[in-house]
């Protein structure tokens, strides 16, 4: 009886400390799941005990824009943000004028602005998926591989979220194989363990590979927004001048 009263007691105080923080855990079964539509902000800082630098943290960053579309849910991913404050961001080193920082950067007050405002993206590597499904069951892309012969190779990603009513978990697999042979696979993984700001704030444990071990914040922001003219290749510029498109700028 003394054992009970003393986890109840644990529990308690675990979760009057949990409120405190602002970081609560959604009931288990939530009236309303955490809405996703919108932009969403993604840091990730993660360490690779396989690299020459097995104990450095490392960052990555991407945008995540969520979209319905009729009972369909569109995942669009960005993963080249673009920053005219680059402090702490990337490094010059010999071969390499353009080096990502070994740290986990976090965001200044100026960077801080630009993603409230709504981040910058390169549209260039921007991964689109429609995703089938529903907030309470879940939601998944296309398991199927595109149909190919067993002499040519292929690529396939299938996307999923789940646990929506909960703590949500996202999911991409990356495959690799042919009509009669999978040649590998990858998975990437966001699990949200905490939740604050009323569900426009997600953090939890990253991992990629099952090599990649770390840790992810994702928060809302305003939509996305174009690089600016100075910030695009001359391939870009060219293509958009081709196009009528110098006034898109946001």
């Amino acid at each position: 009886m003394i054992r009970i009263q003393r986890l109840a007691l644990r529990f308690a105080l675990s979760f009057v400390l949990s409120i405190a923080l602002g970081l609560h855990p959604v009931p288990a079964f939530a009236e309303t799941p955490i809405d996703l539509d919108g932009t969403w902000f993604v840091l990730i800082h993660s360490q690779d005990p396989k690299s020459a630098n097995p104990d450095a943290m490392r960052w990555n960053d991407r945008v995540w824009d969520f979209a319905r579309k009729g009972t369909r849910l569109q995942w669009t991913e960005y993963p080249l943000v673009v920053f005219e404050d680059t402090t702490g961001r990337f490094e010059e080193i010999p071969g390499n004028p353009r080096s990502r920082v070994l740290a986990a950067w976090e965001p200044n007050a100026n960077q801080a602005k630009a993603i409230a405002e709504g981040p910058r993206v390169n549209d260039r590597g921007a991964k689109i998926k429609t995703l089938r499904g529903s907030d309470a069951t879940g939601w998944q892309s296309s398991r199927r591989m595109a149909q190919t012969s067993a002499s040519v190779m292929g690529y396939h990603e299938q996307l999923s979220i789940a646990d929506l009513s909960t703590f949500p978990v996202f999911e991409r697999r990356d495959l690799v194989g042919n009509a009669v042979t999978n040649m590998g696979e990858g998975l990437t993984r966001y699990e949200v363990t905490e939740i604050a700001d009323d569900g426009r704030t997600l953090a939890g444990r990253y991992t990629r590979d099952g090599r990649h071990h770390g840790r992810f914040r994702a928060w809302r922001t305003a939509q996305t927004r174009t690089l600016l003219k100075k910030d695009k290749t001359p391939n870009e510029r060219a293509a958009e001048q081709m196009m009528g498109g110098e006034n898109s700028e946001r």
